[in-house]
């Protein structure tokens, strides 16, 4: 009897004649494997789209009996969803609190008798500084302080904000309706009384400073004992409101008041979301006049100064999260969403495979799976998805991915 090597093929080889083959009594002849080419389908090393997950190249055949294949990487399986994508881009930001607030005296003259120290938190009801031993208050509001509260004035937004601060501070003054009647003038009484005031049921110009909220002292331009200047700067701060500054350069990402972020912190690993709430309106250069100072400005500066920088947009955003101790200034880095994709079908980036014919598909899962063609779509990288569209995708579906 003669021998013959194996054939690489299913069948029967060029040169060989059929064996014979055994079946089981009554059983029908099992079919012979088709023969023909096979679409090639080859996984993709650093896909396009992503610069995402590498794999090493293997054959798939869409449907029917497959010859034994063993696969050059390890194949997991993940599903088929419909999710919401977005591209996001990452630039330099850095951490502070949002406004600069100063606050003058109004005052004809006098002494500073009292000041906070830098870093001092000042609240509503809480004295700024103090003149002749007289404390200037801190209220809440919008406004400016321009004329005395006395009975008589006329009404205006001015009252209205004072009556607001009243109430807030437990001296029901009525409604705030900008009229500083009688049920005012007690108000201010009783709170001048709790306050160890003079009761006089009025209040002098620069006795009161309104600012938007609480200041977070910074800056204490005069000592205790100078003269006091009119209009000239006494306490000066920020809100205690956290935030980031940006820079964004034109032509760059761009940014919409509203828009949501994501703003890493100075650690690298925490991350808190962000809102922005001030775009500017003029570009403008990074540490020159009216933008935060980008290094030495000394003699020696020349690479590193402001003239050497592109204009840029200033952009503020707001973080829901305290700043720690000691991280003022510090710098981070923010995700700006540029594009999305809602409610479109999603897989992972590494179960795409390049065809030889170019283009993409994904394999159903199983040992027949069939070869699905997709068009790729908006790539993910927080999530590692892609969107892809293709006749047979479903929610739900189990496709192939490549591990390792």
């Amino acid at each position: 009897m003669s021998t013959s090597s194996p054939s690489p093929w299913p069948g029967p080889g060029p040169a060989q004649a059929e064996a014979p083959r055994t079946e089981p009594p009554g059983a029908a002849p099992r079919p012979l494997p088709a023969r023909g080419k096979r679409p090639l389908v080859i996984a993709v090393t650093g896909v396009a789209l992503a610069a995402a997950a590498g794999f090493t190249a293997r054959g798939l055949w869409p449907g029917g009996p497959h010859p034994p294949v063993t696969p050059a990487v390890t194949v997991a399986t993940a599903l088929v969803v419909r999710t919401d994508l977005s591209a996001r881009q990452l630039v330099a930001g850095t951490l502070s609190y949002q406004g600069l607030f100063t606050v003058a005296s109004e005052s004809d003259g006098g002494i500073i008798t009292w000041l906070p120290a830098q870093g001092d938190i000042v609240r509503r009801g809480q004295p700024l500084f103090a003149v002749d031993g007289q404390p200037v208050t801190l209220l809440y509001g919008p406004l400016p302080a321009w004329r005395p509260f006395v009975p008589g004035m006329s009404a205006g937004p001015d009252v209205r904000q004072l009556q607001r601060n009243l109430s807030a501070l437990g001296f029901d003054p009525g409604p705030a309706d900008g009229v500083y009647g009688f049920a005012t003038e007690l108000a201010v009484q009783r709170w001048q009384q709790a306050s160890g005031e003079t009761v006089t049921g009025t209040i002098p110009l620069g006795a009161v400073a309104f600012l938007p909220g609480p200041l977070r002292v910074t800056a204490i331009p005069e000592q205790p004992g100078a003269p006091v200047t009119p209009g000239a700067s006494v306490v000066s701060g920020t809100s205690l409101t956290a935030g980031v500054q940006v820079w964004l350069p034109l032509g760059g990402p761009s940014v919409r008041r509203g828009d949501q972020v994501t703003v890493t912190m100075p650690d690298g690993i925490t991350t808190v979301p962000g809102t922005v709430t001030a775009v500017g309106s003029v570009a403008t250069v990074p540490g020159a006049s009216g933008g935060p100072a980008s290094g030495s400005q000394g003699s020696g500066a020349s690479s590193g100064s402001s003239g050497s920088q592109a204009a840029a947009i200033p952009v503020t955003i707001t973080i829901r999260a305290p700043i720690p101790a000691g991280l003022d200034q510090a710098p981070v880095q923010v995700s700006i969403i540029q594009r999305r994709a809602d409610g479109v079908l999603a897989v992972p980036v590494t179960a795409l495979l390049a065809t030889v014919g170019g283009g993409y598909a994904v394999q159903a899962a199983g040992p027949h799976g069939r070869v699905i063609p997709v068009t790729t779509g908006l790539f993910d990288g927080a999530s590692g998805l892609v969107a892809v569209t293709g006749a047979g995708l479903t929610p739900g579906l189990p496709v192939a991915v490549a591990q390792g």
